[in-house]
């Protein structure tokens, strides 16, 4: 390497075995890598091959109906001429969370029916009873409330719809008459889901596109990987340039330099070589449909909506997270070292102090030495318990090794010490 460093997609851990052919396996025809001129996308997009991820078969559920109306005319303008692919796997996230997008709506038309219900009044003023102005008012709101009820009918009936009339709803409705016919499959056979795990590990060790962030999720990041296969797949049997419709933003998928940059340039390769010398783009649904002369308010509010999603998947990126869950962890081990040690010290005052107890006369009497060294231990040992009891206060996490939410600190440490 020119600078002694790694760059791209690296192991994390020293390389061990086959894993430190890794570059080799990643670009084995070093030459190609001089030679292929990637095609630019005004140049491909009139014949390319489109592939729609998830995440793009969900958005429509918050685009107007005008905008809607171009997601079909360039889908089914796709489809017709054969260029259209969903990957099985990217159908399969769709079905699974198209109900998330629908709860969203009832949950949005059940605040609306909320407000809708609100009375202006909502008891009478007496000493405004005789103000005309109050009258009048008071009958307008009447009228609201009327209106508002008839809101709240209408409202109502769509919620009904939304939920007993599955796939019903106009986008559902959309891909049923259009993408039917547009699903390919990746063929894995049962026996053939450990090699399929296996291709995904090693990707996730050596830090290879596609998948490799999401190899804490659910599925390993094996979800990427199938819809990656899918692309691969056609790329490999019509032999033509392809454009990957995709909101996906992860540094698995894109260069990264304020924001995406370019597609990883693995990725790159290995359709090239896939579909012996085509090229691949990665664009989101606002590029593809102004590429299709979509009007400008749609392409306007698509990008408008992609960009808010952006902006707060980037609050609660995966990587924001897994730092502040390993700062709250270290932070938490802390404590729970600290209190351990100090509940040890406790246990070492009271010894103390019972063998204290031990030693006075058995007449009761006890040494004024004594009893004031058994009066300051106790004192010490009051200080570990308000020490202990900040602690927990601070903790950022609930689940520590004692449970101090049950019972009060001091009547779980057990006896103390008694005066006298």
């Amino acid at each position: 390497m020119s600078d002694g460093q790694r760059k791209g997609p690296e192991p994390v851990v020293p390389l061990k075995g086959e894993d430190v052919f890794w570059l080799t396996d990643l670009y084995p025809d070093a030459k190609a890598l001089f030679e292929h001129d990637h095609a630019n996308l005004t140049d491909v997009v009139d014949a390319c091959i489109v592939v729609l991820d998830a995440n793009v078969l969900l958005l429509p559920f918050e685009f107007s109906k005008a905008s809607v109306g171009e997601v079909e005319r360039v889908y089914k303008e796709l489809a017709t001429a054969g260029r259209l692919v969903v990957p099985g796997q990217a159908a399969r996230e769709f079905y699974k969370h198209r109900s998330k997008k629908i709860a969203a709506i009832v949950e949005a038309i059940d605040c609306a029916i909320g407000r809708a219900r609100k009375q202006i009044f909502d008891k009478p003023i007496p000493l405004l009873e005789d103000d005309p102005d109050y009258q009048a008012a008071r009958e307008l709101g009447k009228e609201v409330i009327k209106k508002g009820n008839e809101v709240v009918e209408k409202l109502s009936a769509i919620n009904v719809k939304l939920q007993d009339e599955l796939g019903a709803d106009r986008v559902s409705i959309l891909y049923r008459n259009i993408l039917g016919g547009c699903v390919t499959e990746v063929a894995i056979g049962v026996d053939e889901r450990k090699a399929v795990i296996d291709e995904v590990a090693r990707r996730a060790r050596l830090q290879i596109a596609p998948g490799y962030k999401d190899h804490n999720k659910e599925d390993g990041g094996v979800g990427d990987y199938l819809v990656w296969r899918a692309i691969l797949q056609e790329g490999e049997s019509r032999k033509t340039h392809c454009i990957f419709v995709t909101e996906e933003q992860k540094s698995d998928w894109w260069v990264k330099k304020h924001g995406t940059f370019q597609p990883r340039p693995e990725l790159i390769e290995e359709y090239r070589r896939a579909s012996e010398g085509k090229s691949i783009h990665f664009l989101p649904l606002s590029a593809l449909l102004s590429n299709f002369k979509a009007g400008i308010d749609t392409v306007n509010e698509v990008q408008q909506l992609e960009e808010e999603k952006r902006e707060n998947d980037a609050a609660i990126a995966p990587s924001v997270r897994d730092k502040f869950t390993h700062y709250r962890n270290l932070k938490t081990e802390k404590r729970n070292r600290e209190i351990h040690e100090n509940l040890a010290q406790i246990d070492l005052i009271d010894g103390r102090i019972k063998r204290l107890k031990e030693m006075v006369s058995k007449d009761g009497l006890i040494d004024d030495d004594i009893a004031q060294h058994i009066y300051n231990l106790s004192l010490d040992r009051s200080g570990y318990i308000d020490e202990i009891e900040s602690l927990v206060a601070q903790s950022p996490n609930e689940r520590l090794s004692f449970d101090f939410n049950s019972m009060k600190l001091r009547e779980w440490l057990g006896h103390v010490v008694k005066e006298g």
